[in-house]
C-alpha cells in the first residue's frame, strides 16, 4: 500500500514503480526461460519416486502438500506460452486446490508436471525475440519480468520441496 493505493505485486519492478524508484531492466526473456528448464526438471525428478502419501503430507511451510506445490509451480508454466501471444496471464492460485484434487494418484501428479514441462520446453525452443507487456491479476509487466517472478517462485518452492524430502525420507517412507 502506497498512500491510499493498494498495488498487487508480482515482480520487484512493480514495487519499484509504485514507490517511484528507478526500475531495473529485466533480463532477456529467452535466457530466463532457459533458466527455468533445469529447475522444473529437478522438481520432476524429485517427485517421480514419491508415493501419494508423501505427495499429500503437509509440509512445514503453511502445511501445503507437495501435490499442491507441484500444481502451484507447474500451472503457471502452462499459462505462459499463451500469455506470450494473448498478453494475458490469468493465473489464479486460489484455484490450485481444485486442480490438485483432480490428481488422485502419484502417477497423475507426475504426469501433470511432465505434460506442462513438455509444453513449456517446446515453447522455449521456439521462443522468438521481443518482450511483450503482459496483463496479470497483479498488474501489467513485461514478459521477462513475469518469467523472472516465476523462476523465483519455482526456486522458493523447490527449497521447500528439498527440505521436506530431507525430513520425510531418511528411512525411506514415502518413496515407492
Amino acid at each position: 500500500m502506497v498512500g491510499e493505493t493498494t498495488t498487487p505485486i508480482l515482480h520487484v519492478s512493480q514495487l519499484a514503480a509504485a514507490l517511484g524508484l528507478p526500475v531495473a531492466p529485466s533480463s532477456e526473456p529467452t535466457r530466463v526461460a532457459w533458466e527455468t528448464l533445469p529447475l522444473l526438471r529437478s522438481w520432476l525428478d524429485r517427485i517421480r519416486p514419491l508415493d501419494l502419501e508423501c505427495l499429500t503430507a503437509p509440509t512445514q511451510s503453511r502445511g501445503r502438500s507437495l501435490r499442491n506445490l507441484t500444481v502451484n509451480v507447474f500451472h503457471p508454466f502452462e499459462l505462459l506460452p499463451a500469455a506470450w501471444t494473448t498478453h494475458d496471464f490469468p493465473w489464479d492460485p486460489d484455484r490450485d486446490d481444485e486442480r490438485e484434487e483432480a490428481l488422485r494418484t502419484a502417477p497423475e501428479v507426475v504426469a501433470f508436471a511432465e505434460q506442462r514441462l513438455g509444453t513449456w520446453t517446446d515453447f522455449v525452443l521456439g521462443l522468438g525475440d521481443g518482450d511483450p507487456v503482459i496483463s496479470s491479476p497483479r498488474g501489467e509487466l513485461p514478459f521477462s519480468a513475469l518469467l523472472e517472478s516465476q523462476r523465483e517462485h519455482v526456486l522458493f518452492h523447490h527449497a521447500q520441496l528439498v527440505e521436506f524430502l530431507a525430513c520425510w525420507a531418511p528411512s525411506g517412507p514415502g518413496i515407492s
